[in-house]
């Protein structure tokens, strides 16, 4: 390697392509090819500068203890033949001096006297160079802060910020993260934050900021309750870290971020993605010791929760579960610490690491928007039997007070009662026998097993009947009737019929009228007789059934006036006997009439009364599934203020749920999309809760489109760096869960928020991917849109000859559309991509592209032409093509493309016919009028070197502007023909 470096000239050269690869081993070893290469030659400034190449590629690619050594062999060579050593090879020796010290104190290996004797020789040069002291108090800074020297530590760092700052002064943003991080040490969030700001905000950066700022961070936020900050930061923060050399600390601090914020199963991911670092011992024993830290703060986190046996990752001497880890890091950390302890004579790295470690979490559960469940939420379970001390009575009051109310947890406290009554093997009263057979046949039919249920109904009757219950068996018998009528209910022997439960109806308002049943048992048989007329409405068959006889739209029919009939004979009841729980069934069941009807207005009409018979019924629960109807009713028309409100008026209901907790998950959805237009702040955080949700249940569905929206979200609000986080991470799941359409969109989405965080060439190759996946699909329109991006894309990164294949492409797939507009736009940049790509500088001769430079610019021209042959072949205006706004652009662009490639007199006669043709239609394309005036006139007073005609020109073309009120274009030629005159 590099054995062609013979001369400073093709040395330098050979130190960029080193400077072009990024950081890691294949840099650090390019960067030793590369001295040993300047040694062969013998040039001492060569060399010097190749100790720099490898002093920047060991710091930034996880091999910095080797730095001193390089640094070393720098100082001599400056000592002995400083003659060699120029301004700019002089500055780098003093510059990268600062760097020595973390080096050094990274090796436990190297004692404390060794590091103070480089201090003060650091010291030495700086006084003598006349340099500022700030660097040399900030080295001695870290020395006394590593050692846990608060006092010597304060004092440097006065000193350091006292002391002025000059050409050797590191870059404000790595020393604000100094700064902050040691106020954060104190636990002076407020302060270290505001430090941090200007770098988090972007304001300032560098090659190792934001990214280390980021994750320093996330603590402190946390700790003030900033959480919204603190998810964004770990997002944006963790992308620009993860899987990159010399990266290790600040993903150790992202580990332990996520296991201190309920986020174990995040912690896990990240640590799979690093799991070669776990066994590589590579790198500075302190960021060693920084990264594994955090990896144990996130085992022990598991093993804490009972997760010990999850597997992590696969590391020698364990079975690669969390607790058998967590035993070999455990005891490595601990050796770490123990050895910089050792050689610094305290015992501050190791209490710091045992304070690190036994931190408690910061916060119970922090959604982040990305997938941090470590498993699917357990389903309800039955509580363990109450201790004996616990009454039968007071646990028997409670079930009846809960099956009182509707309460969905009510079967719940029932079975406690039922394991209690074994436990203590007493025989329960006939009651309660009843209400136990009632409440589980009611599971029984929550869960379709309508067989089982309806025997469960028959015996919970039967046991009413010998507690002398009539009225409740009344209830019982009707259930039994209806769950017999469904269309899944196995053919039980015995009374299943319509008039059963005319006659059970009869029974029972008799015997109210008798005293011997409640006006809630009538109001539930009206109920379930409801119930079984709605039932049979929707299975009698559809009118307009085109495989149904002529009788079925007639059956249809009554069906539905007797399930109408039904309904109102229970509303009426419900609201004579002001019960308005039964009001709020008599009301839902009219919504959905009204939603079979299409009539939406009704629907959400009686949709709102529900919820508010619900809430005014006490019964919260029941008004979840009606709200969540309502809310989406609402959101389809538009209104999204109410929208909100019916989501609210069901969020705690759903948020407490133990029956349904897909409610709650699904309202955070509602919420997010109501808010969205309006607030998209708090859409953000419904979104990044409603995901959260999902992954603790298991629905990886449910999570992907949550996310998809808030990566929408993100993206509108202006935060790539979270969108692209949120996308990169989600994209399996949207393409397995949501479709292929879903999928593609992500991804253009994900292209358009690396192109704004500047990553273009990922963004690139994202679409071009993306454009080829669409054509195998065969969706035409899909693809020639994403070809067409791919194609743009590909230009703006310069990558001309991809670029070329992929306009073609584009041009191709887009012609069958009926889209001239875009056909024309695209050969217009495919154009530009040929003609500013190939157009050789001067002396460069031919590019090395697959034509020549005139071949391809020829045909970059011809692009232009036949642009021009669509607009002349166009006829009328469209809804894709404007002819005469796209006859300008072309106009100008071909003009300016002619000049480009030295066509000056094509170029002179193109804008001469555009400029007569543009005269007409001004003001209105007066920007595109002055760019072809400027170009004409330029080519003749520079070019040519004809100023008289140039002058002429402008005045011939500022008196049309003047008499046209074209101001803009007055004041832009006005000012050309001053220079021009100047």
């Amino acid at each position: 390697m590099f054995d062609e470096v013979i001369d400073a000239g093709t040395f330098h050269a050979a130190a960029e392509r080193v400077r072009a690869e990024p950081y890691g081993t294949t840099r650090c070893a390019q960067a030793d090819a590369l001295l040993a290469a300047a040694e062969r030659v013998g040039d001492t400034a060569l060399v010097g500068h190749a100790l720099v190449g490898t002093i920047v590629a060991y710091n930034y690619g996880g091999e910095s203890p080797k730095s001193a050594v390089s640094m070393g062999r720098l100082l001599r060579l400056f000592d002995t033949e400083p003659a060699s050593f120029d301004e700019g090879l002089t500055h780098y020796v003093f510059w990268y001096l600062k760097w020595v010290t973390s080096s050094l104190l990274s090796v436990p290996e190297v004692p404390l006297a060794t590091i103070r004797r480089f201090l003060d020789d650091l010291e030495r040069r700086y006084r003598t160079a006349g340099h500022s002291m700030r660097p040399v108090h900030k080295c001695r800074f870290y020395l006394y802060d590593h050692t846990g020297d608060r006092t010597g530590a304060a004092r440097e760092f006065e000193a350091w910020l006292a002391a002025d700052r000059d050409a050797l002064t590191d870059c404000d943003a790595c020393e604000r993260r100094e700064q902050g991080r040691w106020l954060s040490q104190q636990h002076d969030d407020e302060r270290a934050l505001e430090i941090f700001g200007p770098t988090l905000t972007g304001a300032r950066s560098c090659a190792e900021e934001p990214q280390i700022t980021l994750s320093d961070s996330l603590i402190p936020l946390v700790r003030l309750g900033r959480l919204d900050e603190a998810r964004a930061n770990h997002l944006r923060g963790y992308r620009m870290a993860r899987g990159r050399a010399g990266m290790h600390d600040i993903v150790g601090r992202h580990i332990e971020f996520c296991a201190l914020t309920g986020n174990e199963g995040r912690g896990v991911e990240i640590v799979a993605e690093h799991r070669m670092w776990l066994s590589d011992g590579s790198g500075s024993a302190m960021d060693r010791l920084e990264f594994l830290g955090g990896v144990v703060v996130l085992l022990r986190r598991l093993v804490t929760l009972g997760r010990g046996d999850l597997p992590v990752a696969p590391l020698p001497g364990t079975d690669g579960t969390a607790a058998s880890v967590l035993a070999v890091l455990d005891r490595e950390v601990a050796d770490l610490a123990a050895r910089f302890d050792e050689r610094n004579g305290s015992d501050f790295v190791g209490a710091t690491l045992r304070e690190r470690l036994d931190r408690e979490p910061l916060a119970d559960s922090l959604p982040l928007g990305v997938r941090s469940a470590l498993t699917a939420a357990p389903a309800p379970r039955i509580a363990a039997t109450p201790p004996p001390a616990v009454p039968l009575d007071e646990l028997l009051a409670d079930a009846r007070a809960l099956d009182a109310v509707g309460h969905p947890r009510a079967h719940l406290v029932w079975e406690q009662y039922a394991r209690a009554v074994e436990d203590r093997g007493v025989q329960p009263p006939d009651r309660a026998v009843a209400e136990l057979a009632l409440s589980r046949a009611l599971v029984l039919l929550s869960r379709g097993e309508t067989g089982a249920a309806t025997s469960g109904f028959r015996a919970a009757a039967e046991a009413f009947d010998r507690a002398d219950l009539p009225g409740k068996a009344a209830v019982a018998r009707s259930r039994a009737i209806v769950a017999a009528l469904h269309p899944d209910a196995p053919r039980i022997p015995g009374p299943a019929t319509a008039p059963d439960l005319d006659a059970v109806t009869d029974d029972v308002t008799g015997l109210v009228e008798a005293g011997r049943a409640t006006d809630e048992d009538l109001a539930t048989v009206l109920t379930v007789r409801a119930a079984a007329a709605r039932m049979r409405m929707l299975t009698s068959g559809a009118p307009e059934d085109p495989d149904a006889g002529p009788e079925s739209g007639d059956d249809a029919h009554a069906a539905r006036r007797t399930a109408e009939a039904e309904v109102d004979r229970l509303a009426e009841a419900a609201e004579r006997l002001a019960l308005p729980a039964r009001q709020a069934d008599a009301a839902e069941a009219r919504a959905h009439f009204a939603l079979l009807d299409g009539d939406h207005v009704a629907a959400i009409r009686h949709l709102r009364s529900v919820v508010d018979l619900c809430h005014a019924a006490g019964r919260p629960w029941q008004a979840v599934q009606p709200g969540r109807v309502l809310g989406s009713l609402l959101l389809h028309q538009g209104d999204w203020a109410g929208a909100e409100l019916a989501y609210l008026a069901v969020h705690d209901a759903a948020r407490d749920s133990m029956d349904s907790p897909e409610d709650y998950a699904e309202v955070l959805v509602g919420l997010a999309n109501s808010t969205a237009p309006t607030r998209p702040d708090s859409a953000r955080d419904y979104a990044v809760r409603a995901a959260h949700e999902f992954d603790r249940l298991g629905d990886r569905a449910g999570a992907a489109y949550a996310r998809r929206g808030l990566a929408e979200l993100l993206h509108n609000a202006g935060r790539a760096a979270d969108a692209v986080a949120v996308l990169e991470e989600s994209l399996p799941d949207i393409a397995e869960f949501l479709g292929q359409e879903a999928a593609w969109l992500a991804r253009r989405r994900l292209a358009a928020g690396l192109t704004a965080l500047g990553d273009g060439f990922e963004a690139a190759d994202v679409l071009a991917a993306l454009a080829r996946d669409t054509a195998r699909a065969g969706a035409p329109e899909t693809h020639a849109e994403i070809a067409a991006e791919a194609a743009l894309a590909l230009a703006r990164t310069g990558r001309g000859d991809a670029a070329d294949r992929a306009f073609a492409a584009a041009v191709e797939a887009m012609r069958p559309l009926d889209r001239p507009g875009t056909v024309i736009r695209l050969l217009r940049a495919a154009g530009w991509n040929l003609v500013e790509n190939r157009v050789p500088a001067p002396g460069a001769g031919t590019d090395v592209g697959t034509d020549t430079g005139t071949a391809a610019v020829h045909r970059g021209l011809a692009y232009f032409a036949e642009a021009a042959a669509l607009l002349d072949a166009a006829t009328a205006d469209g809804p894709d093509l404007d002819r005469a706004l796209e006859r300008a652009d072309t106009e100008a662009e071909w003009t300016e493309a002619l000049w480009t490639a030295g066509r000056n007199d094509a170029a002179l006669a193109l804008a001469d016919r555009a400029v007569a043709r543009l005269e007409i239609t001004l003001p209105r394309f007066q920007d595109r009028y002055t760019a072809i005036v400027t170009i004409a006139a330029r080519i003749e007073h520079a070019d040519l070197d004809m100023p008289a005609l140039a002058i002429a020109r402008i005045d011939a073309a500022l008196a049309i502007c003047r008499m046209t009120k074209a101001d803009t274009a007055t004041a832009k030629l006005t000012r050309l023909r001053d220079h021009f005159t100047s």
